[in-house]
């Protein structure tokens, strides 16, 4: 009689492999409503910098927007871009410089004061090439980081340190932050939240 001590060892092994895999998929961070202003401008013809008041995120010290608010908030300007779902692949298109056709929901609500925010496994399209950037969750919706897509996408982020207050701009391009040759960041007790 043959024992089945071998088949049920490999399988043993196999789910403590898969575990902490599955595991990480569903492990969450925390999430904090922002308390940064943030101001919105698509034009340099006219001061039309405007206060707005999306649902924001910080995570690990960064402000994460929800892709269709951001989308909102640079249509009908130079950085306007369209964002599609494949709910079957699970994949998110931009396409920058076509117009963002609303479905419902943008800019409605605010941020819960905490709430978790979990890895998403969505593949993101930008102009049809995958494009690596973080993205989390959050009750369904994906966060981005506000400088990665402002990098990716080619629209203007800004921070005051001192008003506490995050600018971003359809009308210009992205920047990196900018240096003397040779110096170091600046040195501050928090990080640059966007």
């Amino acid at each position: 009689m043959r024992k089945p001590y071998p088949a049920v060892l490999a399988l043993v092994i196999c789910f403590a492999l898969l575990l902490p895999a599955a595991a990480r998929a569903e492990e969450t961070i925390p999430a904090i409503a922002t308390n940064n202003m943030i101001v919105v401008s698509s034009s340099t013809e006219a001061p039309d910098a405007h206060p707005v008041h999306p649902a924001v995120y910080k995570i690990e010290g960064s402000n994460y927007f929800k892709l269709r608010d951001l989308a909102m908030l640079l249509n009908g300007s130079g950085r306007q871009f369209s964002v599609g779902y494949d709910d079957a692949s699970g994949t998110v298109s931009l396409t920058t410089g076509e117009s963002y056709k609303a479905v419902g929901g943008e800019l409605l609500g605010s941020a819960a004061e905490r709430c978790s925010a979990a890895v998403s496994n969505d593949v993101i399209l930008i102009d049809g090439e995958p494009a690596a950037l973080t993205v989390y969750k959050i009750d369904g919706a994906n966060y981005f980081k506000l400088r990665d897509l402002g990098r990716a996408l080619d629209f203007h982020v800004g921070y005051d340190d001192e008003t506490k207050i995050v600018y971003i701009s359809g009308a210009r391009g992205y920047e990196e932050e900018s240096r003397p040759e040779g110096a170091a960041p600046a040195q501050t007790d928090a990080p640059d939240p966007c």
